[in-house]
């Protein structure tokens, strides 16, 4: 879901942002278009699962699979939320998924894990590398130390159950590099060298659209400017600048659509993250 402070691309391995707000933020509906684990620093975020509420705090870690849209509210504690989502752009190692059996796809456990002393570590060396001029075969080495932590506490399962990154996370990553391009089903189709039909038949099988992944591409796009130019302490946009960046030409229609999404207004969201 997912926080888009300030992302940082590690040779498209993985993505980090951050999020904050100083007001209680309930946001419906979150797309997770690529496997990511949000880490809270601050405050409290109360996820609806199945029914139940969880709760996470610097205890436990959200484990959020691909096609899997989230319902939370940030509590912030004394005034101040934040978090941090590391987004997984690479797969475990083909003998590594191997090890996850079909008995531990079966008996997922709600989207939570513990946290422990190694999990932190192999944590803060994802973050750590981010600042590093890194190779990028360099960087898989310490991505590989964290799956292998993930999978001996039986969390791996829950974030990669396939061998292969989906048509829907495929088609996000390329739209999300310019949002706010005027992408079609046609130019789109062909990075992926497929006809438009045959593109739209392979989303259709994934419960997926073009119009569907595009307009949640552009949505997260919104959070991630709002929290990036908070994060700077910039001046912040107007709901028709906003717009525009995110590739709308219609105030009225963009803003519509962001609350279709999350739930709440845009000036509702702003005010969550306004100083």
């Amino acid at each position: 879901m997912l926080v888009a402070g300030k992302g940082i691309e590690l040779s498209s391995l993985v993505k980090i942002d951050r999020y904050y707000s100083h007001k209680p933020q309930p946001l419906r509906n979150v797309p997770v278009f690529t496997p990511s684990i949000i880490a809270v620093t601050a405050g409290v975020k109360h996820l609806q699962w199945q029914g139940q509420s969880l709760r996470f705090n610097r205890l436990n870690w959200l484990l959020a699979a691909e096609n899997q849209p989230l319902t939370f509210i940030n509590e912030p504690a004394q005034d101040k939320f934040q978090s941090v989502q590391i987004s997984f752009k690479s797969l475990p190692s083909l003998a590594l998924l191997k090890q996850i059996s079909t008995a531990d796809k079966e008996l997922l456990q709600p989207p939570s894990i513990e946290v422990n002393d190694n999990l932190k570590f192999a944590w803060s060396q994802l973050i750590a590398m981010a600042d590093l001029p890194l190779s990028t075969a360099a960087q898989q080495y310490y991505l590989d130390g964290f799956y292998q932590q993930l999978h001996e506490v039986g969390a791996l399962s829950q974030l990669f159950a396939d061998e292969l990154f989906s048509l829907r996370q495929k088609v996000s990553r390329y739209l999300s590099t310019d949002p706010a391009n005027h992408h079609s089903i046609e130019s789109t189709s062909a990075q992926f060298a497929m006809s438009p039909a045959t593109f739209m038949r392979h989303l259709s099988k994934e419960n997926a659209s073009f119009r569907e992944i595009l307009a949640e591409v552009r949505m997260l796009n919104a959070i991630s400017i709002m929290q990036s130019v908070n994060f700077r302490k910039e001046q912040p946009l107007s709901q028709l600048e906003l717009a525009f960046r995110c590739g709308y030409q219609s105030e009225s229609r963009f803003s519509q659509r962001f609350k279709a999404q999350f739930g709440v207004s845009l000036k509702q969201y702003q005010q969550t993250i306004a100083c």
